[in-house]
Order: C-alpha cells, then structure tokens, then sequence
C-alpha cells in the first residue's frame, strides 16, 4: 500500500525524497530535521534542502521547541485543497488558451498513437470518409504482415467501396502485394474505385505507409514490435502531400506508358 500511496504523491508534483519526509512527519508527528534525517535516511543537509522546500509549499508547518525548529505535516486535506485550485485557474485561463488557438489556424493539430488497437481505429475512421479519394504510398506485404487477420483488411476495404471512397496505392511490388487486391477486396467492385501502382522494391522501398485524405496526412509504422501512426491535419501541409503523390503517380504512370 505504501509503495502505490508514494507513486500516487510523486504523480502529484512531490520527489522522492520529499515524499518520504512527508510520510514520516505524517506518521511521527513533530521532529527536528535530525529525527527526520535518522527515519528517512536522508543525509541532514539534503534534508534541510527538502524540508525548507516542503515548507514553501505548505505541505510542512514550521515551529520552534526550545530554540530547535521543528516540523510537523500539514493535513492531508491540503492536496485535494491544491488540486481544486489548480482545477479553478485552469477554468479561469481556458478561455483564454482557446481564443490564443483559435487565432492561429495554420497551426497543424498532431495526433500521436502507438497501440495496435489504435491504428485499427484510425483504419474503421478512413471507412466513414464517404464519396471522396484516399491516396496512399503503402507497403503492402507489411500491411499484410501487421493484421493478422485477414478479415480485418477484407473488411475494411469492403467498407470504402460501399461509401463509395476511391482509393490510389503506390506499393513496392513483391509477392504479397501482387496478390493484394486478389486477397483482401470483393471480386466484384467499381474499378473506377481502386488503382494501384506496384514500383521497383530495389529502388523505391516504403518502410512506412503514408495515407492523405480529406486535409490530413496520417503516417504509420506498421511493425508489430513497434506500432506508431502520426496524424497531421493541417490543410497547407496536405495539399502539399497530395500535390507530391500526384506526382509521383504521374512519374509512374508515363513510365509504364512509355
């Protein structure tokens, strides 16, 4: 019990050394930094730093006993005292944060997530983005790799044909990802809704996916050991992005046309 009431202090704001020297004056009542130094094994002058700081925090009462200073522990009360006070001037200045936020509106808005069941998430959120165009440079033997699941992909991608979402992909091009579309789509869709592009593994490796929609950029590490997805959304920085992919499927299609 000690040791999670500890971690809990220290995720209030309180150091190690700190917590100690509350916990011993919680439990012992009033003694001088000498008794304090002896309980907590904290060297004296250490202590003094401590104390004098837990003091200036009021989480110490300061008094004197026979020209010897003495300390005592300030009622527990007085974190739930500071949290509401912490929670009234965050309401007090919130108003303002926004008004700051509000006013710069090129300012990208970054999400970062780095759980598996996260990136599923942001997958089930492509499929609602109904009557518009995904374009993606994929990897997608490591797409394939990561969902273990194969009805997963299935799917998903018989989702976006339904809300009739158009999706572009530039692959490196392997065995999994020539049989890609034969796995995880219908074997009968709209083909005015999918294109892909499978390039050179040797010279144009993705080890990452990079997916642009609808004013955001979402780039994913699909490895099992070390999942991440990182969503832009940013209008400037998206046009940019997809002005990139278009050039590159423009570069790709006039080569296999030539």
């Amino acid at each position: 019990m000690k040791q999670n009431l500890e971690k809990s202090l220290e995720f209030l704001g309180l150091k190690k050394e700190e917590i100690k020297i509350y916990l011993c004056l919680l439990e012992f009542g009033n003694l001088a930094i000498s008794s304090i130094s002896r309980i907590t094994k904290i060297g004296r002058v250490n202590c003094y730093h401590h104390v004098d700081k837990l003091v200036k925090k009021s989480y110490l009462i300061s008094s004197k006993k026979s020209w010897t200073n003495i300390f005592s522990a300030e009622n527990p009360q007085i974190f739930l005292n500071k949290e509401k006070q912490r929670l009234n001037l965050i309401k007090n200045i919130m108003p303002d944060l926004m008004n700051i936020s509000s006013n710069t509106p090129n300012k990208p808005n970054i999400s970062f997530f780095e759980w598996s069941d996260w990136i599923k998430n942001i997958f089930t959120k492509l499929e609602t983005l109904k009557d518009t165009e995904i374009v993606s440079f994929s990897n997608f033997s490591k797409l394939t790799d990561f969902f273990e699941d194969k009805t997963f992909l299935q799917n998903h991608f018989k989702s976006r044909l339904k809300n009739n979402i158009k999706t572009r992909f530039i692959s490196p091009r392997d065995e999994k990802s020539d049989n890609f579309v034969l796995n995880f789509f219908p074997k009968e869709f709209n083909n005015n809704l999918l294109e892909v592009f499978l390039i050179s593994s040797n010279e144009f490796f993705f080890e990452s996916e990079i997916t642009i929609f609808e004013n955001n950029i979402a780039i994913i590490n699909t490895t099992k050991q070390n999942p991440v997805w990182v969503i832009i959304e940013n209008k400037s920085l998206y046009k940019t992005q997809k002005a990139i992919f278009d050039l590159a499927w423009l570069w790709a299609t006039s080569f296999i046309c030539s």
